[in-house]
């Protein structure tokens, strides 16, 4: 006879937070993001808001919304999205294919999961003098297992110093 709450639903398609606590999380590529550390709940209404990813010692935990969760299994938690920060340490090559640098940092649009900015650590002809870039989303042709431009490594500089002069 299936579970019954208070007011006579039935609760045989409710999951509970031991169905999510420490499942691995997935993006939509398959790639292991973490483990689900805790379930958020709006403490008014008790919907449930998301939940909190513990990706490993020495690395910042992780929040997710419930909008990009795509199902909760019995092995793992299964997300509709990439998620931004596995852009970190890929290689940024240009229209030519030209290495621009590797992905530092990333900015996103507020709480969303949208790329404002990429910082890109740019290699100069000096080893020991390496610079920050700042790559605008709109300028970014593709993301893979490597980051394309739409423009050349000339443009951006082009592009970004004329930036810098505009501001000063």
């Amino acid at each position: 006879m299936p579970k019954k709450n208070i007011s006579g639903r039935s609760l045989s398609e409710a999951i509970t937070s031991e169905d999510i606590l420490g499942k691995e999380v997935i993006d939509i590529d398959g790639d292991f993001i973490g483990i689900a550390e805790k379930v958020l709940i709006n403490p008014k209404n008790f919907n449930s808001l998301g939940i909190s990813i513990d990706k490993g010692f020495f690395k910042r935990g992780l929040t997710i919304g419930k909008g990009y969760i795509e199902r909760v299994t019995s092995h793992a938690i299964f997300l509709k999205i990439n998620v931004p920060y596995l852009l970190k340490g890929k290689i940024v090559f240009d229209k030519d294919g030209k290495k621009v640098g590797v992905v530092s940092s990333i900015d996103l649009h507020g709480a969303q999961n949208r790329i404002k900015e990429l910082h890109v650590k740019s290699q100069t002809s000096l080893p020991l003098l390496k610079k920050e870039i700042v790559i605008p989303n709109k300028i970014i042709r593709n993301i893979g297992d490597n980051v394309i431009l739409k423009l050349t490594r000339e443009q951006v500089m082009k592009r970004l110093g004329e930036k810098r002069l505009e501001s000063a």
